[in-house]
């Protein structure tokens, strides 16, 4: 039974959440990390360990005590620990009316069926620290696999504790199966079943009944209501994040803390999951990540407080250096610019700070801060940290070789790796270049092929091709991560179907119907849509509108090149569907539109593809499209950079969609 498959039919209980009637509600967490793998079991190392604090972090913001987490992580995180941890400490210390949580990183594994209860013949299993990967008769036989159908049976007994006012959310972050062939990044998971000789065979021929469920009927009626996040589906590989601060994460680890960071007060785990989807899509775009319960309900039945767009002095060191309770997760990174303010500073655009620092290093949840002109003890005690300038990084490709290259003139690596932005490594890549039969291939960590070269190309051919594709895989990876926000130019977009198949779609075609039960829009070669803008903020914007295709290709949409970028402008309150139609054409796979609002009007294609070749002063140009050039189109001769703009600048509203056959 599909953890997926399984969490849906645990979940039509009662979604209200506790009027205690005098008695405190307690939250309470398990966490289980485990990356270092015993050497014989099979499965390689990764790096479920760093995702603690980020889990951690979260369930703060959550509002849980750090003395109700605990933690079970490598060699203690067995299959007995876990299972006598649920079913005794945790199960114990739950009273009906509470909120429970539970995590997992670590690998995931496809297990044959043993109770027939598969309609594909495999139960999805979770890999404790002393599990083995191969079917050995008689020696091991997966009894060390935690299978989802015992799951199920903990869970329920979880749920039944907790009661119809209960709530338990779980996030796991490990694969179930996947299809890489290279296994070139680093995936939770493996798509070796663990399976006896010969069990394919036997399962062909004992195919029967294709109607029979993978569920069963339960009485949900005392349980409480279950929400559940997992990295990706099941027929996906869940690969880790290389993260702000160059460490590697879960990729649903990392998005769910990041995630929590930036929803307001009253969300909705639908709102959570939609940010989950994007932030995971700006970093891996063939990984999409899967949710279970009924996800319009309030968080923690709006338990949840959001989180202030300020932040406080954790630490005071000297007068030169302080500890700020902000980190990467908060969109904290090296270079940003924050002010100190007095408390209560609620229009920092017309305030004056106490003093103005800059981030110099930056981990998930703090962040220190240098301040030349120095910052009292005392003034700091209450001040609230606001972010005055925003740094997005430098644009940089982490390139590794993995062949002999006999066929390639020394000299070509030489000049290759001479290019400002380009690194060569020898592991955590961002690109790897291999030999593959006759032609060179270029693809990235999550098995995306980018570029295929002919080794018969000339020196020349192979130069220039490679140093194209690595460059338009930088700046497309780098604009895909931009995020900003700002309530007053907020706009948002919609895609609107007009015809399938040739064929024109009726009027009453809903934009929901593009949508599945999880909200991700679909979409089929050969399809017309149209676009949508909504202006949502308090203040006219203007905007543009680009494309970046599941083969890492960046294209400006609109202002079109015989446009002017002023004639793309729209008042609070309005919307506009933009004339222009758009055919859905190849390649297949998710793509990501990006809708960038300002206050000015931008240009952001290259000169060559402008209407008027005219420019104006640097002090002139628009911040975010003196960014948008200096790292998109000036890196190629001038190199990485350092990108910063003034914050709440801009809002870039994201939209991702999968385009099938």
């Amino acid at each position: 039974m599909r953890f997926h498959v399984l969490y849906r039919f645990l979940l039509f209980g009662s979604f209200l959440f506790p009027l205690l009637n005098g008695t405190a509600q307690q939250k309470k967490a398990l966490v289980v990390a485990i990356s270092n793998y015993p050497q014989n079991s099979g499965f390689r190392s990764i790096n479920s360990v760093n995702d603690l604090p980020l889990i951690e972090n979260a369930l703060l913001k959550l509002g849980f005590k750090e003395s109700d987490i605990k933690i079970i992580k490598e060699e203690s995180a067995t299959k007995k620990k876990i299972v006598s941890t649920l079913e005794d400490d945790f199960l114990n210390s739950l009273k009906p009316g509470d909120i429970a949580y539970f995590h997992f990183s670590g690998h995931g594994q496809q297990v044959q069926d043993l109770n027939g209860d598969e309609l594909d013949g495999y139960d999805e299993a979770l890999v404790p620290y002393d599990a083995f990967m191969e079917f050995v008769p008689g020696l091991y036989e997966g009894e060390n696999h935690l299978l989802d159908d015992e799951i199920q049976v903990i869970f329920s007994k979880i749920r039944l504790k907790l009661g119809s006012k209960g709530h338990f959310l779980t996030t796991i972050d490990a694969c179930h199966s996947g299809t890489s062939t290279r296994h070139i990044g680093c995936a939770r998971g493996t798509d070796f079943p663990l399976e006896q000789e010969g069990y394919k065979k036997q399962l062909k021929l004992a195919k029967q009944d294709q109607n029979q469920s993978e569920s069963s009927i339960v009485n949900e009626t005392k349980m409480a209501s279950m929400v559940s996040f997992f990295g990706s589906i099941a027929s996906q590989l869940n690969y880790e994040i290389q993260a702000e601060d160059g460490k590697n994460y879960g990729a649903l680890s990392y998005a769910f803390s990041k995630a929590m960071n930036s929803i307001s007060a009253g969300s909705s785990y639908q709102q959570l999951f939609d940010r989950i989807r994007i932030i995971i899509g700006m970093h891996i775009n063939n990984q999409i990540p899967e949710a279970s319960g009924q996800l319009d309900q309030p968080i923690l039945g709006g338990k949840f407080l959001g989180t202030p767009n300020y932040y406080l002095v954790k630490e005071w060191q000297n007068n030169n250096n302080v500890i700020v309770d902000a980190g990467f997760l908060n969109g904290i990174t090296p270079g940003t610019i924050v002010g100190f303010y007095p408390p209560e500073t609620r229009d920092p655009k017309n305030a004056r700070p106490i003093a103005i620092g800059t981030v110099k290093e930056s981990s998930g949840s703090s962040s220190k801060v240098e301040i030349p002109d120095g910052l009292r003890s005392e003034d700091c005690q209450q001040a609230w940290v606001i972010v005055k300038e925003e740094n997005f990084g430098d644009l940089k490709i982490d390139l590794q070789l993995k062949g002999e290259f006999t066929f390639i003139d020394s000299t070509l690596f030489e000049e290759l790796f001479a290019l400002p932005y380009l690194n060569k490594v020898s592991e955590n890549p961002d690109l790897i270049l291999i030999e593959d039969n006759n032609d060179f291939a270029l693809i990235t960590k999550h098995d995306i092929q980018i570029t295929r070269i002919k080794k018969t190309s000339s020196r020349n051919d192979l130069f220039y091709k490679l140093n194209a594709a690595i460059t338009q895989f930088g700046q497309s990876q780098y604009i895909r991560k931009l995020t900003q926000e700002n309530k007053q130019i907020k706009l948002v977009f919609d895609l609107l179907l007009v015809s399938r198949g040739g064929i024109k779609v009726s009027e009453i075609f809903s934009r929901d119907s593009l949508k599945d039960h999880l909200g991700n829009i679909k979409l089929k070669l050969g399809d017309v849509v149209k676009i949508q803008v909504t202006n949502t903020g308090t203040k006219p914007a203007y905007y543009t509108l680009l494309d970046i295709q599941p083969n890492n290709k960046t294209n400006v949409l609109f202002p079109k090149a015989n446009e002017s970028p002023a004639d793309y402008y729209l008042s609070p309150g309005s919307n506009f569907i933009i004339p222009t139609s758009f055919i859905i054409e190849p390649p297949l796979g998710q793509e990501l539109f990006k809708l960038i609002a300002t206050r000015n009007p931008i240009n952001l294609r290259p000169l060559a593809q402008r209407r008027s070749i005219t420019q104006g002063s640097d002090k002139d140009q628009d911040p975010f499209e003196k960014l948008f050039s200096q790292s998109f189109y000036e890196s190629k001769t001038r190199g990485a950079t350092n990108a910063s703009l003034p914050a709440g600048q801009v809002n870039i509203f994201s939209l991702h969609f999968l385009i099938e056959k």
